[in-house]
């Protein structure tokens, strides 16, 4: 079975089931109460001969010029889905396998590669190296102490999304 995701006017999908991690509907997060904020979903992606790789996925339908409290929400969302996807993967939380789709359950967290990703609908090309620059800054912290890729903090637009295969 497939699935999609309306978010932010943007079409994400349609994806294997599961290999979605609604995240943000998810009863591992809305057990946890008011104050956390997370992304809107995982995708487990393949890639011929590599390691299937965790995307985080945000999605805006516009972004502010003034970044700092833009880019403070996005960052906490990215951690919070970070660490309450690998907490859930670990079995730290109650129920954790019953609410996690099956990919899930089996991902091998020691060679999964990890990327978030934030998709802005009709943002311009020349817009996405500044937020890039400043959100790559904001999540070091992240990145260094989970070891991921400099690389695993990515900007792009709806062009690119689509081009990605993430929306239609």
């Amino acid at each position: 079975m497939s699935i999609s995701i309306e978010e932010s006017g943007m079409v994400f999908g349609p994806f294997a089931e599961d290999k979605v991690f609604r995240i943000e509907t998810s009863p591992l997060f809305t057990h946890l109460g008011k104050g956390l904020k997370v992304s809107e979903f995982v995708l487990l992606r393949d890639a011929p001969g590599r390691p299937q790789a965790a995307w985080f996925i945000e999605a805006k339908s516009s972004a502010p010029q003034e970044h700092r409290i833009y880019v403070e929400e996005i960052r906490q969302k990215f951690t919070n889905s970070v660490q309450l996807t690998f907490a859930a993967c670990l079995k730290r939380h109650p129920d954790a396998e019953e609410h996690l789709p099956s990919e899930f359950r089996n991902l091998d967290l020691e060679s999964c590669n990890v990327k978030c990703l934030l998709v802005i609908r009709n943002f311009r090309k020349e817009w996405i190296g500044p937020l890039q620059d400043t959100l790559s800054k904001e999540m070091r912290s992240l990145v260094k102490t989970m070891g991921f890729s400099p690389t695993s903090i990515t900007v792009i637009n709806d062009e690119k999304a689509r081009e990605l295969n993430l929306i239609t």
